[in-house]
């Protein structure tokens, strides 16, 4: 009688948990903690085969470069291709081979996944560019590619076809122009709803980067490798939100964005010879941008831009005529400063009567 009581507290109730279950725990560890509950017990052996997300972090192998490629090799040979896959998330600091992103990106498209992100540093490799059957999955809802390579390595196609797409982030991707010379790679996206550029180049002989579409809502343009910004046209019909970070050097124009509500500016403060095109960039994008945005959020970093030419700022400030919210982020120390003061007056002067909000946090 004892004996049977304690084979039954004994009893293995996890495993006892229907599949779905066990499958869904399995997601909240990385893929490769997954793999390794297959030696738990013949109830274990093969359901990590069924899971459909991918967790690919090189930090979580200790053996190098070749093990990992090799664990993601055998991963993707021996899961079940019955089972459909959502998501793969590949990171790995430090250089990888192309072929490995390339064997990732063909088993995403044909695989139906709907989420793939790639953090990667690429060894060099001549002739290679990325693989561009990604560039018309069909299934895709979003993408995240941080690809840092040599330039031509990184070579987008003129126009992505991603019907399905509505988030694409881009960090270190090289722009390529269409036979007009003008790279307007979105304008097929049609779900496209948030789209972030970050650190990205156009090719040689490309004179603008045009960002068209009419459902795009929400929009970020970060700082690029280049040593000097190119022009970006927005022709963004639905664009509600822009936010501009780090190094403002793009010439930016517009065209049809009158649904615009937020613009968020967080640049970095240049020092020396990059101040004066900081500068210079960030005044043109709020002249630009003046007479449609309603609410506008300033970072302690962009303030201490304008207060270094705070004669000339006072001039050069546009008008904006239908501003309704005006937010600052200021270091709780320089409040009192009287340049902040009178930088935060000129501001209010150039608006209609609106809420100002002070963020005092660092």
């Amino acid at each position: 009688m004892k004996n049977r009581r304690d084979r039954k507290e004994k009893r293995d109730r996890l495993s006892d948990l229907p599949d779905h279950v066990l499958l869904h725990m399995m997601k909240l560890i990385n893929t490769k903690q997954a793999v390794q509950t297959c030696i738990l017990s013949s109830r274990w052996k093969d359901l990590w085969r069924r899971l459909t997300n991918l967790a690919l972090n090189f930090s979580d192998f200790s053996r190098g470069t070749p093990h990992f490629t090799s664990f993601v090799s055998s991963i993707l040979y021996h899961r079940d291709d019955s089972v459909s896959m959502h998501d793969i998330d590949l990171r790995r600091k430090g250089c990888i081979r192309p072929e490995l992103v390339d064997k990732i990106m063909t088993y995403a498209n044909s695989h139906d996944v709907h989420s793939l992100r790639l953090g990667v540093d690429l060894s060099f490799s001549r002739g290679y560019s990325l693989h561009i059957c990604i560039f018309s999955c069909q299934s895709l809802t979003n993408l995240k590619l941080s690809v840092r390579a040599v330039p031509c390595m990184t070579q987008l196609p003129s126009s992505l076809h991603l019907p399905a797409l509505q988030s694409l982030h881009l960090v270190y991707v090289t722009f390529t122009a269409n036979e007009n010379g003008v790279s307007d790679p979105f304008s097929n996206c049609h779900a496209l709803n948030t789209l972030v550029l970050e650190c990205c180049n156009l090719h040689r002989g490309t004179s603008l980067l045009c960002v068209s579409n009419s459902n795009l809502s929400s929009l970020t343009i970060g700082s690029t490798i280049q040593e000097v910004g190119y022009k970006i046209v927005l022709s963004t019909p639905n664009i509600n939100s822009i936010t501009l970070t780090r190094d403002l050097i793009h010439q930016i124009s517009v065209c049809n964005i009158s649904f615009l509500e937020q613009v968020n500016i967080d640049v970095k403060e240049n020092v020396h010879m990059f101040y004066e095109i900081t500068y210079s960039g960030l005044i043109s994008c709020l002249q630009v941008l003046a007479n449609y945005v309603k609410i506008l959020k300033l970072s302690w970093s962009t303030l201490k831009v304008l207060l270094r030419s705070s004669d000339s700022t006072i001039t050069q400030l546009p008008y904006f005529v239908r501003l309704k919210s005006l937010k600052f982020k200021v270091n709780p120390s320089n409040i009192l400063d009287e340049n902040v003061r009178s930088l935060v007056d000129c501001f209010i002067k150039k608006c209609p009567p609106a809420i100002v909000y002070i963020d005092f946090r660092t």
